[in-house]
């Protein structure tokens, strides 16, 4: 088997077989990442919200951006076609329209794939976006203080990886559990959040405490816990 490009040329035989094998590996994002060091990085619910509303709103302008372009493309190939087929064109304009095609053709194909790596991430946050209530502005603004004293707290005592540890553990496992405390609710009173946030904390708290110390290069114990 031969394993090497060797001229330009080889390079459109190999896009076909590039595409088929990368189209659902996702280019951005995967749904791990998007989970653990999107939505539960953000610490607290309220943040959690916030950054899934983010994410969402990029991802559904990437997607009608590529749809756009598509049928752009799409139209660019019908107009093509139809001037070769009036025969009017030399043969030096037919190459010209021929080379136009081959273009929007890798193009479309191109689009199709942003398309879905958008429309899976896309799921992945409206799931979440789905199972949290709609927080109202004074409750997400009274949810401040307790987001950034937290990260704050987390920046002192704790260094990056550690930091990102607690985001797929802990972090997640919090976050669920307010999500299924949650689901059904369209909205939520104050005094329903002030509960489920001491509970987060409980859990935070405790899985923390369930950490086994941190053993050292040197095989020595240390304090730190992550």
């Amino acid at each position: 088997m031969n394993k090497k490009l060797q001229t330009i040329e080889h390079v459109d035989s190999i896009l076909d077989e590039v595409n088929e094998a990368f189209f659902n590996i996702p280019f951005e994002n995967s749904a791990y990442q998007t989970e653990k060091f999107v939505i539960a990085a953000s610490i607290t619910p309220e943040r959690a919200y916030r950054s899934i509303g983010l994410r969402m709103a990029s991802k559904i302008s990437a997607l009608q951006e590529a749809k756009y372009r598509r049928l752009d493309n799409e139209i660019d190939l019908d107009e093509i076609d139809e001037k070769i087929q009036l025969g009017k064109l030399d043969k030096f304009d037919i190459r010209r329209e021929q080379v136009k095609r081959d273009k929007a053709i890798a193009e479309i194909k191109y689009a199709d794939k942003l398309i879905n790596d958008a429309i899976v991430e896309l799921n992945v946050l409206y799931k979440h976006f789905k199972c949290l209530p709609k927080f109202t502005r004074e409750q997400f603004e009274a949810g401040e203080e307790r987001h950034f004293t937290e990260r704050l707290n987390r920046q002192h005592q704790l260094s990056g990886d550690q930091q990102s540890l607690l985001n797929m553990d802990a972090d997640t496992k919090a976050l669920l559990s307010f999500e299924i405390a949650t689901e059904h609710l369209d909205q939520i009173s104050d005094k329903q959040l002030e509960l489920l946030h001491g509970q987060l904390s409980n859990i935070l708290e405790n899985m923390e405490q369930e950490k086994p110390r941190a053993i050292a290069s040197n095989g020595e114990d240390t304090d730190k816990r992550i």
